[in-house]
């Protein structure tokens, strides 16, 4: 009789599981699935903040170019001596300047502009791997989530089931009305709680539509394939932290920087140079020879009264390079330790799966078929099998729930090893 029941029960199942398909799809149309690998390539092509990043580099790369340009040629004219009573006995001057910039200036300031375009893009890689970090997240939970209305959706036919057979017996009095309406209270339950994972369902939908830069109505599947993967078991030293971060390797670029800016004020001990002519002539009709005048000028800057600056800015600079070097080193350190306990975290949890699939679930399946078995045959109550009944759907939902921690675990293992 258990096996007959069973078997109604499984068939009911395997009906529904059609229906299942097209609760997630608006009017029945079938959606695009979408890889978890595909999103990622859609943010990192759409998302506007990357987009951002891309326009900060380019902006910086032009802005260097600039560095090697020259200071515009001054040119002046008027009067040159000439008296107040008696403005035909004076000239008239024109005089033209130019200062010729040091080249080795001039390319210690382009290396430091090229040296922040660096920084950018070492912060476009950690921007990056947060948003990948939130779509991971968000596409995970979705696949549980889908995992859980599934166990509802089975336990919503094995309850009709029940309360269909319910009502026949409540007919031969073999049944109580209570029982009854409590089953059909735990069945509303249910359905609530579909109605609810169905709403975060479409949540997450949402925010990886944000993530994307899509219009927010368009509608996708996902794919559910969940491939194991064994990070408890690497082994992780701080070379390959520091090779795969990229706000790691940002420190590295600030370093870099700073290291350039230090040149920057070295190169401020050189010399510029410069020239300038000058032209005069009468404009009197008195006989008056035309002057001329062309004179060379050099900056000299490592007169003690002028070096004080330069020196100060290399001195501090060197400070603020240690000061991020050993910033660099704290965040490794403490990264090592994350990834280390993310590791334990990973190893507990699959346990915790593992004994769900191979003990806990069988256990619960095997306590509400005996509870079945006893109400075919009148010694048993109807309360206790939908007690049983909601034992395995609350089992399977713990599960599901350790299945999610595991799936955070392995993410927040991405994030902290930059794993795409």
């Amino acid at each position: 009789m258990v096996k007959f029941y069973w078997q109604e029960i499984m068939k009911i199942f395997k009906n529904i599981k059609l229906v299942i398909v097209f609760c997630f799809l608006p009017f029945g149309v079938i959606s695009q699935v979408l890889p978890l690998d595909s999103i990622l390539n859609r943010i990192e092509k759409n998302n506007p903040m990357l987009k951002m990043f891309d326009e900060q580099i380019s902006a910086i790369s032009n802005y260097s170019e600039g560095a090697k340009s020259w200071m515009p040629t001054t040119f002046t004219t008027g009067p040159w001596q000439t008296p107040y009573n008696d403005f035909r006995r004076g000239m008239w001057m024109f005089s033209s300047q130019q200062m010729i910039p040091n080249p080795t200036k001039q390319k210690a300031n382009y290396n430091l502009m090229q040296g922040m375009s660096s920084v950018e893009k070492q912060g476009k890689g950690s921007s990056k791997n947060g948003m990948y970090t939130m779509a991971k997240q968000n596409y995970y939970e979705w696949i549980v989530l889908k995992k859980k209305y599934e166990v509802l959706v089975q336990t919503d036919s094995i309850l009709q089931y029940v309360l269909k057979v319910a009502r026949v017996r409540f007919t031969y009095n073999k049944e109580k009305l209570s029982n009854i309406y409590k089953a059909q209270a735990d069945l509303f339950e249910l359905r609530n709680m579909q109605t609810m994972f169905l709403a975060d369902i479409k949540m997450k939908n949402t925010e990886i539509n944000t993530l994307m830069n899509c219009n927010q109505s368009y509608v996708f599947e996902i794919d559910t394939t969940l491939q194991p993967k064994n990070y408890e078991v690497q082994l992780n030293d701080t070379a390959l932290i520091t090779s795969s971060r990229s706000d790691i390797k940002q420190y590295d670029a600030r370093i870099d920087l700073v290291r350039l800016q230090q040149k920057v004020e070295q190169s401020k001990r050189l010399p510029d140079f410069g020239f300038s002519i000058t032209h005069m002539q009468t404009y009197s009709v008195m006989p008056m020879p035309k002057l001329y005048s062309a004179m060379a000028m050099m900056v000299i800057p490592i007169a003690p009264f002028a070096s004080k600056e330069y020196k100060a800015n290399i001195k501090g600079l060197n400070n603020e390079a240690n000061a991020l070097s050993f910033q660099k080193k704290s965040l490794v350190n403490e990264t090592t330790g994350i990834v280390t306990s993310l590791q334990t975290q990973i190893q507990s949890a699959k346990n915790q799966l593992v004994n769900y699939k191979q003990n806990i679930i069988p256990a619960y399946i095997n306590s509400y078929r005996a509870a079945l078995l006893s109400y075919e045959q009148n010694t048993e109550d109807l309360f206790l099998v939908l007690d049983g009944i909601k034992m395995y759907s609350m089992a399977k939902m713990n599960e599901l729930d350790r299945l999610n921690t595991l799936l955070k675990l392995q993410v927040n293992y991405e994030r902290e090893m930059e794993i795409r």
